[in-house]
């Protein structure tokens, strides 16, 4: 059985659209691979604009708006749930695309109407966008890429003696393959790399927020809706 997920912010979303099932990843040996991202916006619209300007494609299956990148869609509502809380000082802290040049995005996004942050240290090869609700955007760069931007990591902040145990059940669950990058711990999944640092206060469980985890894993540490 093939299951599109969201690293826990489990995806749950099948496609059957030709063309947006083709922006995914292939699934791993296990059925799996990355899906959807499920913002509880208290601003659809608002939303829309700021992911249609970065480059996003707009579907509306069943009039359900859904953006589309390269490698995710985002589905920007919930229901008629409205998160409460963006994902800086949650569990998931950010998610990140990457991009064949952060500055032409930015300049581009920013003629767009687009409000973007610039990166740590004023670095020129990373920036940041905060939607409207509070999810946290991180911009990386790839000049070697074809493509304009396209959809790249989920990034958790836990207790340093959870990121071990994180890692491992994200590897095992969804047949992840766990690594380092750039000397923190990662598990690659199809169309998607989970990414884990060490947190210096406690986090917030994503439960309620915008953005926020839909499935829990077996010591119930990361909360569903």
């Amino acid at each position: 059985m093939k299951t599109s997920v969201l690293v826990a912010l489990l995806l749950v979303l099948t496609l059957t659209a030709g063309t947006a099932a083709a922006q995914q990843a292939p699934f791993n040996e296990v059925g799996v691979t990355m899906g959807h991202w499920h913002i509880a916006s208290k601003d659809v619209e608002a939303n829309k604009k700021l992911f249609l300007a970065m480059g996003g494609k707009l579907y509306t299956p069943g009039g359900n708006p859904l953006i589309m990148f390269p490698g995710v869609l985002i589905n920007l509502n919930l229901g008629n749930e409205k998160g409460e809380g963006g994902t800086q000082g949650s569990v998931v802290n950010h998610v990140g695309f990457i991009v064949n040049n952060v500055q032409q995005r930015v300049a581009q996004w920013k003629a767009a109407g687009v409000r973007v942050l610039p990166g740590n240290n004023n670095r020129l090869d990373q920036a940041f966008v905060e939607t409207p609700d509070g999810v946290r955007i991180e911009i990386l760069e790839d000049k070697t890429q074809s493509m304009p931007v396209r959809n790249e990591h989920v990034h958790f902040f836990l207790p340093e003696n959870e990121i071990p145990k994180a890692q491992a059940w994200y590897a095992k669950t969804f047949g992840g393959k766990p690594g380092t990058r750039n000397n923190g711990p990662v598990v690659d999944l199809p169309g998607v790399q989970l990414r884990f640092n060490k947190a210096d206060a406690k986090q917030a469980p994503t439960r309620g927020r915008v953005l926020g985890i839909r499935e829990e894993d077996p010591g119930g540490r990361y909360q569903a809706r």
